[in-house]
């Protein structure tokens, strides 16, 4: 039998907390989970794979001082309620009309990992709604390794074994580098996150993506280019898909901003959140804008 997890912090520090209304909406019959902070045009913040409302929390503060920040939970993640068979179009969708419903066409877009690739679906199908694109070590291709985990049955054992247990975690780590210990008073985002977050619900996720990467990649090479301004931010040391996105992102985007915070690794979100929120801000020209204001 694998070794069980070690004990980890699962308590986000309160004053990350400080400053956010946790508030639902519902979407095409799913109940969305959402934390909003600070004033200002809007900007939403769409997580990743193991994410929550809480993957932007030790950044939303100092974002939400130019921004009035939006941190949706996807559907079976966080405080969300849960959908049996999506698609990354389908998501697309239920941002769509988040957005709509709220009121926040024109809006800063962040998508982390999974999330980024959401948000240039959006982008394509919608681009009145998205002003500027910040997009986190998104996702190029689908994972050859992970193909077993599409395998009805056997998915759901090797899932738990893989990333729900110490050696597992371990393995892992080997070839998807994820700080155990983020930047952030010992709160281990990721270790958690795999804990947390619903097996079912996951499961789902990768085959989404699945579908989307074969349906979509090749297309998306050839024809996807957007004028949005956008900023592609990439950890120091990843993995096979996310820097294979990196190196087409300059092909993709017409208005591109490049951002490396090479002390981060996959997700410099939760990882470096210092560095993500000083080179983001001011990648977005907000911290100039301030300077200017305050002479």
């Amino acid at each position: 039998m694998p070794k069980k997890a070690r004990s980890f912090k699962t308590t986000l520090p309160a004053k990350y907390r400080v400053g956010e209304e946790h508030r639902f909406i519902d979407l095409k019959g799913v109940r969305i989970s959402y934390k909003v902070s600070g004033g200002g045009p809007p900007l939403v913040f769409h997580h990743g794979w193991i994410g929550n409302e809480d993957t932007f929390a030790m950044c939303h503060q100092e974002f939400a001082r130019y921004y009035t920040v939006y941190r949706p939970a996807w559907p079976g993640y966080g405080d969300s309620s849960p959908l049996k068979r999506f698609s990354i179009e389908d998501l697309a969708e239920l941002s769509r009309e988040f957005i709509e419903r709220l009121g926040l066409q024109g809006a800063v877009m962040i998508g982390n990992c999974l999330g980024g690739n959401v948000a240039m679906e959006l982008a394509r199908a919608h681009p009145r709604h998205i002003s500027r694109l910040v997009l986190v070590e998104v996702y190029d291709f689908f994972p050859g390794a992970y193909r077993l985990l599409l395998v009805p049955g056997l998915n759901r054992i090797l899932y738990d074994l893989l990333f729900k247990t110490g050696t597992g975690f371990n393995l892992l780590n080997a070839f998807m580098p994820l700080q155990m210990t983020n930047g952030n008073n010992g709160w281990e985002y990721t270790r958690e996150g795999f804990l947390r977050t619903n097996t079912g619900c996951a499961l789902e996720y990768l085959r989404a993506i699945y579908h989307y990467s074969r349906c979509e990649k090749n297309r998306y090479r050839v024809e996807y280019r957007s004028d949005i301004p956008a900023i592609y931010v990439s950890g120091g040391k990843t993995f096979g898909p996310a820097a294979e996105f990196g190196r087409i992102v300059s092909i993709l985007f017409e208005n591109l901003t490049v951002v490396s915070i090479p002390e981060g690794l996959h997700n410099p979100v939760v990882e470096q959140p210092e560095a993500f929120r000083e080179k983001v801000l001011d990648a977005l020209g907000c911290r100039a804008e301030a300077t200017v204001a305050g002479k």
